[in-house]
């Protein structure tokens, strides 16, 4: 059985440096969207998170949108301000979608870590992929399920023990 603490816990992706991942191993990022890189109804990225994709591809990171948004268009448009591949109806927890990203990336599982900011989704299939899981802190705190998400997941919102 697999419990979803996710391996580490930051407040925003802007967060998560190059040389922390270069550190772990990373070379590769599967990066979800609503409520980690933008709010859900935002049409785009700040200036800050286009800075941070920016360092993060000066320092040879590879990078996947990876989301189980419905519509491609979303996916897309996001995956195109980014430079990078693509995946929408991923069905995270599902393995498939990380499985397949790891393939477009070239690289195996556990040089990637998924981003993202829910463990029932993000931290639960990456870590049923064998891949690094990063949770960042929710920009989608004004949703009106997100204190019931939040109770959900309350007992998991800890750091995987490090070995």
């Amino acid at each position: 059985m697999i419990f979803p603490f996710p391996d580490r816990i930051y407040k925003d992706v802007t967060r998560i440096t190059p040389s922390e991942l270069k550190k772990m191993g990373i070379k590769g990022l599967l990066l979800d969207i609503d409520g980690t890189l933008a709010r859900t109804k935002d049409p785009g990225l700040t200036k800050a998170v286009e800075g941070w994709i920016g360092s993060l591809k000066e320092h040879g990171i590879k990078l996947f949108v990876l989301s189980n948004n419905k519509s491609p268009v979303r996916t897309e448009s996001f995956a195109k301000k980014i430079g990078c591949a693509w995946r929408h109806r991923s069905r995270k927890p599902s393995r498939k979608g990380f499985f397949k990203a790891a393939e477009e990336l070239k690289l195996r599982p556990s040089e990637i870590a998924i981003v993202g900011d829910q463990i029932f989704t993000d931290v639960l299939g990456g870590l049923r992929s064998g891949m690094k899981t990063l949770m960042v802190g929710s920009k989608d705190t004004y949703l009106w399920y997100f204190p019931l998400r939040r109770l959900l997941e309350l007992p998991f919102r800890f750091e995987r023990r490090r070995k």
